[in-house]
């Protein structure tokens, strides 16, 4: 009678003892599966949300970055639109001549518009005050012009003496403005100069006086449509000897090429400053379309980049609300995951070490059992290594059949409670080849080990002892 036989006969009449020794390695078995396949989906779940909310986080910080670029563009755009309006307001304010009109403080502006000039004069001392003080810082094109009514050639001319442009040291150098007469020669307006030549010359009574002063013509003036083009322009000595007002100038010229609306009380907050005696009048030309065109470049820019300043906001607490989210559930899953760890590798250890113990003792009861059986074969002539095949054969059966059910049951179970007590799906969950071929080498030996004692007791007995026992 072969070995395997006596095994399946031994397994067939102790049913119970078989059955209670698989249902402990069953059992060791499942939780040995079940728990890292828990961790384990669990795991794989973890990454997946983890990886959901890091797509959100990188979305919400692409939208964040897309939107300060956008601001970027649109406050790069608004400056070099106000760029080329502010160079454009330039050239056109140069164009159209001095914008600011400084007079004594005393002028009466009525009859400044009605006579074309102010009647009060100044200190020619005034420019140099002006030119030279270092906070007038948004005002160039300091000029100084002595003008006045006189008779000439049977009219009223206008006579126009222009110094040279000051110098302000204090800011960078530009090109003059206004007109550069050399002593001793004149612009003739376009009226004035019909007739006449450039290089002729003509006399202009000195007032209040006998005599006369001669003036060599340097330019005749294209028609302007304004009051030059009835007017006499000369240096401003000349004019100055003609009108018989040395050191004397009764306007100041300069230009304001800041044009935003709120600079404007800036300007005459340091022109009043730099010089109390006088006054400033403002030409309202149309240089002023283009500050209030820049006022509203610079309006639609703030409404554009207030609204993307409120989306980017939103953006950015949406951003930080998620990032608190993965934050937190990360931590919260670690946790859970930890303490999954924890129970498997205490929980586990502990089940195979009472089954080890529950087979062991199973073993023991089957042996005593089996003393006359044992007893008898030994009085056949059957050796050590036959009753020792019987037993650890059984006990490697019984591991290898606990190991396989076990390994199934494990894999059920362990997605039953991931999918009930976890809400881990099912696709989380996948059989491990490392594990079961763990279970079908540990299974065995971990059952013919628990048997090893008991079959010592078995083979180191006395058959004749056995056999007198009634």
């Amino acid at each position: 009678m072969n070995i395997f036989r006596i095994l399946l006969a031994e397994i067939a009449f102790r049913k119970l003892n078989f059955v209670l020794s698989l249902s402990a390695v069953m059992v060791a078995v499942a939780l040995f599966v079940a728990g890292p396949m828990l961790v384990e989906g669990y795991q794989n779940q973890t990454q997946q949300v983890v990886a959901h909310w890091q797509s959100k986080i990188d979305e919400s910080e692409a939208g964040v970055a897309e939107i300060r670029q956008g601001m970027k563009r649109v406050e790069d755009e608004t400056k070099a639109q106000l760029d080329a309006l502010g160079e454009t307001t330039r050239q056109v304010t140069l164009g159209l001549g001095f914008n600011l009109l400084i007079v004594h403080r005393d002028t009466n502006m009525a009859d400044f518009w009605a006579a074309d000039y102010a009647a009060i004069d100044m200190p020619e001392e005034y420019v140099d005050r002006l030119a030279g003080n270092q906070n007038l810082t948004m005002v160039t094109h300091i000029v100084a012009t002595l003008q006045g009514k006189i008779d000439w050639e049977q009219r009223k001319v206008l006579l126009v003496g222009y110094a040279p442009e000051a110098t302000q040291s204090h800011l960078r150098k530009k090109a003059p403005l206004g007109y550069i007469v050399e002593p001793g020669t004149v612009f003739l307006g376009s009226e004035l100069g019909v007739g006449r030549n450039v290089g002729e010359t003509i006399d202009i009574p000195v007032r209040d006086s006998d005599t006369s002063k001669q003036f060599t013509i340097a330019q005749i003036l294209p028609e302007q449509g304004s009051k030059d083009d009835i007017s006499i322009i000369t240096h401003l000595s000349d004019a100055q000897e003609v009108l018989n007002k040395e050191g004397r100038v009764n306007q100041i010229l300069a230009l304001n090429c800041h044009c935003a609306e709120a600079d404007r009380p800036k300007i005459r907050a340091q022109l009043e400053e730099a010089l109390p005696e006088a006054r400033v009048t403002e030409f309202r030309t149309k240089f002023l379309a283009r500050a209030e065109q820049r006022d509203a470049v610079e309006a639609s820019s703030a409404q554009v980049l207030g609204e993307m300043q409120k989306n980017l906001e939103d953006r950015e607490r949406i951003l930080e609300e998620r990032k608190a989210i993965s934050a937190e559930m990360a931590a919260s899953r670690g946790q859970l995951e930890r303490l999954l760890i924890t129970l498997s590798d205490v929980i586990t250890p502990l089940v195979v070490l009472a089954t080890a113990i529950w087979v062991g003792l199973l073993a023991l009861a089957n042996v005593r059992e089996r003393r006359t059986e044992i007893g008898i074969l030994r009085a056949l002539g059957k050796g050590t290594g036959t009753i020792v095949t019987l037993f650890l054969g059984k006990a490697v059966l019984l591991g290898l059949a606990g190991g396989l059910i076990g390994f199934g049951l494990g894999t059920v179970l362990g997605q039953a409670l991931g999918e009930s007590a976890l809400r881990v799906g099912a696709d989380y969950f996948s059989p491990r080849l490392d594990i079961f071929l763990y279970t079908m080498i540990g299974s065995p030996l971990l059952a013919a080990l628990a048997s090893y004692l008991p079959t010592l007791a078995a083979v180191v007995e006395d058959p004749a002892i056995v056999l007198r026992e009634p």
